[in-house]
């Protein structure tokens, strides 16, 4: 008895419009990742038909020769089956070579396909590179004209902190000189104002020493006393009179410096308390200022102490790649 296997081989072609455009650039990680698995199933596939072929041609060898021994038992009359059986091996042995160059074709398209696929990576990976070095370029060019205008405010800045300094150290000297001329001006006042009530004392004891004479000299005219003597007292009078008068005069003329010395001392007072305040409004600038220029400093620091931007590499899976690109659009399809 003869066994006869018959191998039915299913051969997947697509058909293609232009050749070389199987591949798309672009893949994703999914349809490569579907692509393997199908791969994986015709791998399986094969590797399962490739023992049944060898099996199928044993059996078929060893039948020949089992015929071939016994050739003389055969009895007249009975049809030999030497042709069907050749004819079978003939279809098998057939099959079988169109099986293995399918497999050559399958391996030719697998090839073509890493080909395809490799070329594709490296033109991914040389346009990522690109764009990247490209990026980089604009970063690092903004980045310079970051600094470099970072450094200019600070430059600026720096000048300007220069020149409130500056005032500041005029306002403070300015105070020295005015703070002695208040100070002397208070003095002043002080010596003044004792001067003043001094006179105003000397007036009082002048005005009650004039009040006694005229007194003296009523009682004396009233009683007829000598006439000399009367207008001894009435010139004392006069004399005293002239005394208090110029003091009179005096006290008004202090009293109009005294007057002068306050209106002095009021303007110094607010002239100090006008320097106060632009000390205390340059101070206040001055460290807005160096916040300011300790900000600035620090991005420029910053900036500087960046790393280069890494250069982007193209993302790329293995496939196996046993299975025909056709083979792959017919099953996406």
């Amino acid at each position: 008895m003869t066994t006869t296997l018959i191998v039915t081989q299913h051969v997947v072609r697509e058909n293609q419009g232009t050749k070389g455009n199987d591949l798309l650039y672009g893949t994703t990680a999914a349809e490569i990742n579907e692509e393997t698995e199908y791969i994986k199933k015709i791998r399986a596939t094969l590797a399962k038909v490739q023992p049944l072929l060898g099996k199928s041609q044993s059996s078929h060898w060893i039948a020949n020769g089992q015929q071939e021994t016994k050739p003389h038992l055969q009895e007249p009359g009975v049809e030999s089956d030497k042709e069907p059986t050749s004819f079978d091996c003939k279809e098998t042995m057939k099959k079988m070579k169109e099986a293995e160059e399918e497999l050559l074709r399958v391996n030719q398209e697998k090839e073509m396909l890493k080909i395809k696929l490799e070329a594709s990576r490296a033109a991914g990976a040389e346009s990522v590179k690109n764009a990247s070095e490209k990026l980089h370029e604009d970063y690092q060019k903004r980045l310079g004209e970051l600094k470099k205008r970072q450094e200019g405010i600070m430059q600026v800045m720096k000048a300007h902190k220069l020149k409130q300094e500056q005032k500041l150290k005029e306002s403070t000297d300015n105070l020295i000189p005015l703070n002695g001329e208040l100070l002397e001006k208070l003095i002043e006042t002080e010596e003044m104002e004792k001067r003043v009530q001094r006179m105003e004392e000397e007036k009082k004891k002048l005005n009650y020493k004039k009040r006694a004479l005229k007194e003296t000299l009523q009682q004396m005219m009233s009683k007829a006393e000598n006439t000399k003597r009367c207008v001894g007292v009435q010139t004392e009078i006069s004399t005293l009179q002239e005394q208090i008068s110029h003091l009179d005069r005096l006290i008004h003329s202090q009293h109009q410096n005294l007057h002068s010395l306050i209106y002095q001392i009021e303007e110094l007072n607010n002239e100090l308390k006008h320097q106060d305040e632009n000390i205390d409004l340059l101070k206040e600038k001055l460290e807005m200022l160096q916040a300011k220029n300790k900000e600035l400093k620090y991005k420029v620091e910053f900036y500087s102490s960046q790393s280069k931007p890494k250069v982007s590499k193209a993302v790329s899976a293995k496939i196996d790649g046993y299975l025909p690109y056709a083979m792959i659009n017919r099953l996406r399809r």
